[in-house]
Parts: C-alpha cells; structure tokens; sequence
C-alpha cells in the first residue's frame, strides 16, 4: 500500500483530519514539531511484553497487530492500517508494562507522538487539548463498538468487519481474522464458504 502522507506536517493534518479538526498554523507547527517517523520491516515487533507505551503513533503505510500469546493461539486484540491512530490505551495512560505484542504483518511507517510531551503541548494550547480529548474518546469508540460486535454470533461478527473494515480482512492472514473476531480457524471456514455459496447460488 502507499503512504497516505510523505512527511510530519501532512501526519499532523491527516491526526487532525481523523477527529473532524483543522488546526491553526501555530497549533499545526507545534504537532508537527513532535512527531517523528519510525519505518519497519515486514514482521517486526515494535513493542514485547513487560514494554511500558509511551507514544501514540499515525499510520502512514502498513499493517500492525496488536495481540497476546496464549498457548500456540494470538489472541488479536486490534489491527490498524494506513490512516489510523495505533494506541495501547491501558498501557499508555496508566504507564505501566504492557501484555501485549505489537507487530508488523506488513513493511510499515509510523509517526509517534510521545504521550508526555503532547499531554504537556495541550495543557498550553486549547486546541492540540481538544485534539487530544477527541482522539483518546475515537479510542475508546472504537473499542467499545469492538466490544459489542464480538456478542454477535460468529456470522454477524464477519458481516460487521467486513462492513466496517474489509482491509482487515484482504490483508492479514486468516487465522489472525479468525482470533480477532475470537473464532476457531475452522469456524471463520464454514462462515466464508456459506457466504461463498449464498453468493454463487445468487449469480
């Protein structure tokens, strides 16, 4: 996939553009001035277990998982892409280590803000505080609408991602869909191939 942005001021915009703002000129220079890119390879852990989160980072290319390892299963608790907020909310704000692996499935680049510095940034300006109020409340959003798809039955669960985030679904491999939609392998199977069917008894 191609980058959404080719450098910090386009990223600030585009953080900016998520929660519906348009930053003034000074607003916009001083995020910029916080943000810094990071690139990764293809599989790469951007952060392991006992890792304290530190930054909130916008996704200019790639594909990330964020998950935990039980027995051989990960389970998967998010997967973001190209133009979206990568946070580990709990870790973040309670600054305490992390269970989670954060990882690559794609070649990826990131821009990070750290959390200190722009909590600090909005303590002086009343916009980058309203930035902020508007992306953690995204955050907690989105997880909230995660929360109740996954008390839909297996099929419902599938419909709504790929309604909701059908990139999810093209590009990371299917048992990670599977555990992140907290169903066996094998059930997502039987869910795809019924779609399969229902579809091609309709062409």
């Amino acid at each position: 996939m191609r980058l959404v942005v080719d450098n910090s001021k386009d990223a600030a915009r585009e953080i900016a553009r998520l929660v519906d703002m348009r930053l003034s000129f000074d607003a916009l220079s001083n995020l910029t001035a916080l943000l810094s890119p990071q690139k990764y390879r293809h599989r790469t852990f951007i952060q392991k277990p006992g890792d304290t989160t530190t930054a909130i980072a916008f996704v200019a290319k790639g594909l990330i998982m964020q998950y935990i390892q039980k027995d051989d299963v990960e389970i998967v608790y998010d997967v973001c892409h190209e133009d979206d907020m990568l946070f580990n909310m709990e870790s973040l704000i309670s600054q305490t280590p992390s269970s989670l692996y954060i990882l690559t499935l794609e070649p990826t680049v990131i821009y990070t803000i750290d959390y200190q510095e722009l909590k600090l940034l909005a303590s002086k300006l009343p916009e980058i505080n309203e930035l902020l109020t508007r992306l953690l409340e995204r955050c907690i959003i989105r997880m909230t609408t995660r929360q109740h798809t996954l008390d839909l039955p297996p099929m419902e669960r599938y419909l709504a991602l790929m309604e909701a985030d059908s990139e999810i679904i093209r590009r990371t491999p299917l048992k990670h869909v599977a555990w992140y939609l907290r169903m066996a392998p094998e059930t997502l199977s039987r869910v795809r191939n019924k779609l399969n069917n229902h579809e091609n008894s309709n062409s």
